[in-house]
C-alpha cells in the first residue's frame, strides 16, 4: 500500500505503537528523537531507504519519530506483506537487511561517541555539494556536481553485486576499483551531527585524506569535521584516482 505525505507532515511518532515498516519511493524523510521540546536528528533518508522496521519486528513502541521533509511517497509494509514481498521481490529483503546492518554499525558508533563525549544532536547544513576533481571521480558522479540530500551519505566500492552490492555492501555512491583495492566495500560516510558535517570512516583498510589529514585506516581517527566552504577529499591513499571537493 502506498501513502503520500506533505512536507512537514508527521509519518510516525516516537512512543506510539505500530507494526508497519515504510520504504521511501520518492521524497525525503527526517528521522528524529525529541527531548525537552528539541528535535535530535538520527537520519535524513531518501528513496529506497526503509524506516520503522524495528517495530515491525518486535512490535514494541516506536523508538523515534519520522516526518516528511518534502512531499514524500512511501510503501507501507506489514508482517504479511513483508513475508510475501521477500519471496516475490528479493530486493525488499536486501534493503531491509542493509538497513539493519547499518543501524547496528550506527549504534556502535553512537556508543563510542558517547564514551568520548561527542553529542548526537542533529545538524543540518543549508546545502552540501560533492564534485569530482579527477576524471574517475567525475564519472562516478555522472560528470557533474551532486547535491547530497540525505544523511548519512555512504560511499564504497562497487562489487560483483553491481550497484546494489549484495547484502554486505550498503552505499549511496559506488566507486569502481580493481585489485589491489584502494576503496573498501563500505568506505566512508558523510554525516550531519553537532557541531557540523563529518567524514566518518566505516572500517576501511586505507582510510581517506580530508584537507591533508588522514581519517580511518591506520590513522587511529574514526571521523573528521568538514570546514565551512570547500573541502578536499581523497578516498584511499594519496595516489587514489578518486579525489572530490565537498562544499558546505
Amino acid at each position: 500500500m502506498k501513502k503520500t505525505y506533505r512536507s512537514g507532515e508527521i509519518i510516525l511518532e516516537e512512543g506510539t505503537s505500530g507494526s508497519e515498516a515504510y520504504v521511501i519511493t520518492s521524497g525525503k524523510v527526517h528521522v528524529f528523537r525529541s527531548k525537552n521540546g528539541k528535535r535530535f536528528t538520527l537520519a535524513v533518508l531518501g528513496a529506497n531507504q526503509i524506516f520503522g522496521e524495528m517495530s515491525m519486528i518486535d512490535e514494541r513502541p516506536r523508538s523515534a519519530s519520522a516526518a516528511a521533509l518534502e512531499d514524500t511517497e512511501v510503501s507501507v509494509i506489514n508482517h504479511e506483506a513483508f513475508e510475501e514481498l521477500s519471496k516475490s521481490d528479493p530486493t525488499i529483503l536486501n534493503i531491509f537487511l542493509k538497513s539493519v546492518f547499518e543501524r547496528l554499525r550506527h549504534m556502535d558508533q553512537t556508543v563510542l561517541d558517547a564514551a568520548v563525549g561527542i553529542s548526537e544532536e542533529g545538524y543540518t547544513a543549508d546545502k552540501v555539494l560533492i564534485s569530482g576533481l579527477t576524471p574517475e571521480a567525475e564519472a562516478a558522479l555522472g560528470g557533474a556536481s551532486m547535491e547530497i540530500r540525505k544523511f548519512p551519505f555512504k560511499v564504497g566500492r562497487k562489487t560483483e553485486g553491481g550497484v546494489h552490492g549484495g547484502f554486505f555492501s550498503n552505499n549511496d555512491l559506488y566507486l569502481e576499483d580493481k585489485k589491489p583495492f584502494n576503496i573498501s566495500r563500505n568506505h566512508f560516510s558523510i554525516q550531519a551531527k553537532m557541531p557540523g558535517m563529518f567524514i566518518v570512516d566505516r572500517g576501511s583498510a586505507l582510510g581517506s585524506i580530508v584537507n591533508d589529514s588522514r581519517v580511518g585506516g591506520a590513522s587511529g581517527m574514526s571521523e573528521i569535521v568538514l570546514q565551512p566552504g570547500e573541502n578536499i577529499l581523497i578516498v584511499g591513499d594519496p595516489e587514489s584516482p578518486y579525489k572530490f571537493k565537498i562544499t558546505i
